[in-house]
């Protein structure tokens, strides 16, 4: 199975992520990282090169009622880039929903303080 991402720091060693149930982000080690190439459902790739810091989510919902109750379900991925006090999400689709279709990618730029980027979790950024 492929990786979800490849790393590849500063000293020009490589570390491969993991999969969408077990991502392997908070296994990165501590090192200055120079891109990051994230593999989408089609197996094409995006690559975030220079940012000051990167950070990676999946969003998962869990039905509470009716017949899918407990199950859950993955909807988006999303890999982002910090540079200076600016944020550049890419949003990937993992599940059809109406025009969005799996492995299409919403862009979306946030400064650093808006409350989307304030709400991530502060250890997530590597």
């Amino acid at each position: 199975m492929n990786p979800l991402y490849t790393i590849i720091f500063e000293d020009s060693t490589a570390y491969l992520g993991g999969d969408y149930n077990n991502t392997k982000w908070n296994d990165i080690p501590n090192k200055k990282i120079r891109t990051i190439f994230y593999f989408l459902p089609n197996g094409d790739s995006i690559g975030l090169t220079k940012y000051d810091k990167y950070y990676h989510m999946i969003e998962v919902v869990e039905d509470l009622n009716g017949i899918n109750r407990g199950i859950k379900k993955i909807e988006y991925t999303y890999i982002m880039g910090l540079k200076d006090d600016n944020v550049k999400v890419y949003r990937i689709i993992l599940c059809d929903k109406g025009q969005d279709k799996i492995g299409n990618i919403r862009v979306l730029d946030y400064k650093i303080d808006d409350d989307f980027i304030k709400s991530l979790n502060k250890d997530g950024w590597k």
